[in-house]
């Protein structure tokens, strides 16, 4: 077993111990087959090939043929700090590659990542603000329980759909049914504005609206209302096209 600032030393090779003890052995061996160097380095002879190909992989071992008989031979350890020097400099060529291409890669990610920006909301306040968000939106899809909406965020019930018939924008939206369903769907049901109720057996205490690049998420718990707003224009593509499956089945 050797001491841990030889098992540090290579491991900047990229060795782990097993792969250190087996090179320091052939070290010590010289050149020898890969059954006797395995058996010196207490390796099984399976286990020690796939050892002998990160070795050789690394540049450490290298091989010949003597009498029809394959040879593992270590690298002379003179020879290390070049190896070394080598591996540096790849890895400082791979950096500066790396640099010079960035803000393309950061490009590339900003335009097709799914990465999400997410903000959330807490209280009725808060989420008022949230709201007054969806309200500058051309268009949205939503799933939607008015009555939920009308007891807890009054003013909302009404200052959505009357902003979105002002502003001359579109809407689809899909209700939960109660009362203040049917309330709703009489006072703002229009060709822009359509609106559909889901069937009776479907409920659920959150909201959904989604936009061309945004998902608003509205939870109603029993002490605190939630919100959160999800910036990422792929999810929000997924939602829209899940929202129009059921939307197909329940629009009359």
């Amino acid at each position: 077993m050797y001491n841990n600032a030889m098992n540090e030393l290579f491991a900047r090779f990229g060795l782990n111990q097993k792969e250190t003890t087996a090179f320091l052995e052939l070290v010590q061996l010289g050149a020898k087959p890969i059954s006797i160097w395995a058996g010196h380095a207490g390796i099984n002879r399976s286990s020690m090939y796939v050892v002998f190909e990160r070795l050789e992989k690394a540049g450490l071992v290298t091989t010949f043929l003597y009498k029809g008989v394959k040879y593992a031979q270590a690298l002379p350890v003179i020879e290390l700090p070049a190896l070394l020097k080598t591996k540096e400099e790849l890895i400082a060529n791979t950096r500066a590659l790396l640099q010079s291409s960035l803000p393309e890669l950061q490009k590339l990610e900003k335009t097709h990542g799914i990465t999400p920006e997410i903000r959330f909301y807490e209280g009725v306040h808060r989420v008022g603000a949230m709201y007054e968000e969806v309200l500058k939106e051309a268009s949205f899809k939503a799933f939607f329980h008015p009555g939920r909406v009308k007891n807890i965020m009054p003013e909302f019930f009404h200052k959505i759909p009357l902003t979105l018939r002002e502003r001359g924008g579109r809407a689809q939206e899909l209700l939960v049914r109660c009362p203040e369903a049917t309330e709703y769907i009489k006072a703002y049901r229009t060709e822009r504005h359509q609106i559909a109720l889901l069937p009776k057996e479907v409920t659920f205490s959150s909201d959904t609206i989604i936009t061309k690049q945004k998902i608003y998420l509205v939870g109603y718990g029993p002490e605190v209302i939630v919100g959160t707003e999800i910036w990422n224009e792929e999810l929000a593509q997924t939602q829209a096209v899940l929202f129009d499956l059921v939307w197909a089945s329940a629009w009359r």
